[in-house]
């Protein structure tokens, strides 16, 4: 006697954790389907084999980047087959941007502060020559014109 295959209705339900595959398998029990998790070069399939008067064979692909394979459940009941693919924690942390001008301000700031901050500690001390009133003279010039080219 030669058996009939057929092609199950499936529907895939997207929730937030997770996402879920109904599959009508009317006229099987729980003893004619096997369900099975295989990875066939690289990749991660679900296969659904069913025999009983009619046979099935199905195969649905599945991406290990976004669900937990170790989570997968399968559960039979009223002539259907329910897959839950659990899907992955995402990081709940989310990475706060600074505005790129207020970056620029803030540096530009803390640079003149901690140079200023460096010339008056060495004036306080008295160390402070002609010569280092040059270098001091020099380091704004240059100050200035990197802050002009680089836009800060």
């Amino acid at each position: 006697m030669e058996q009939d295959y057929v092609e199950p209705y499936c529907q895939w339900k997207r929730e937030k954790g997770y996402d879920a595959i109904d599959i009508e398998l009317h006229g099987f029990n729980i003893d004619d389907v096997k369900v099975v998790l295989k990875q066939i070069e690289g990749k991660c399939m679900i296969s659904i084999m069913a025999e009983g008067l009619k046979c099935l064979h199905k195969r649905i692909e599945i991406s290990n980047d976004i669900y937990n394979l170790e989570q997968i459940r399968a559960l039979f009941g009223n002539g259907k087959l329910n897959i839950e693919l659990p899907k992955k924690i995402e990081s709940n942390k989310l990475e706060i941007m600074m505005p790129k001008l207020e970056f620029k301000r803030i540096l530009k700031e803390d640079m003149k502060n901690k140079f200023i901050s460096a010339v008056e500690c060495l004036y306080a001390n008295g160390k402070i020559p002609a010569f280092g009133f040059m270098v001091i003279a020099s380091g704004l010039f240059a100050y200035k014109n990197y802050i002009q080219c680089y836009g800060i």
